[in-house]
């Protein structure tokens, strides 16, 4: 019999939980669905012959309709722990860390994590992205004023956030759909933009007098 860690909870679910899971497997891990197949191929719902979620649509025409005809009335999940999160990816974390600062990739990592139901963890990625940078601003005082030290700086910033907090709290592996990040970049852009007129702004006045 083939099992996965979902197999336990899915052969608890009805018939019409299951259909309703497969109908909408876009929204759930592969894993997941794959338990959902072996679970309607033990009830005999589809035949034994169908490969295993190399073509699941040629699963959905081998379902009996005459057993799975009712459908859900609810517009909610019945599987609401197998969804794919909806995060901000790998890669716009290290966009926004390497071309802004630490903290800006740090602000999308926390997002991740009160998606993810991971408030200490949150909290820990918080005094990282805050203490990091601050570090960071002090230590840049001090080298000479040459870009590739500040891109260093930000891309060591991005391997701790990724390396450490995102694979040690919410795996390497994690499944999740990307979410769209044109809000947090307008809101980085409009930030750097308000630093920078505040940092050249004594030196504009100054020259006036």
């Amino acid at each position: 019999m083939n099992t996965n860690s979902f197999t336990l909870k899915m052969s608890k679910k009805s018939n019409q939980e299951l259909e309703k899971i497969y109908e909408e497997k876009s929204k759930y891990t592969e894993e997941a669905v794959q338990a959902v197949i072996w679970e309607l191929e033990n009830r005999n719902l589809i035949e034994k012959s169908v490969e295993l979620y190399k073509d699941p649509e040629k699963v959905i025409e081998e379902i009996n309709p005459s057993v799975l005809k009712e459908t859900l009335d609810s517009n909610q999940s019945p599987f609401e722990e197998l969804v794919l999160p909806e995060l901000y990816s790998k890669r716009a974390i290290q966009n926004f860390t390497i071309f802004f600062t630490t903290i800006f990739g740090a602000v999308l990592l926390m997002r991740n994590l009160k998606e993810m139901n991971k408030p200490k963890e949150r909290f820990q990625v918080l005094v990282f992205g805050i203490g990091y940078t601050l570090l960071s601003i002090f230590l840049l005082n001090y080298l000479p004023k040459i870009f590739f030290i500040t891109l260093l700086f930000n891309i060591v910033g991005y391997a701790i956030l990724i390396e450490f907090f995102w694979n040690k709290t919410l795996g390497r592996d994690l499944e999740y759909k990307k979410k769209k990040v044109w809000k947090p970049l307008i809101i980085s852009i409009l930030i750097t933009v308000v630093l920078v007129i505040l940092q050249f702004l004594p030196q504009t006045i100054g020259e006036q007098v």
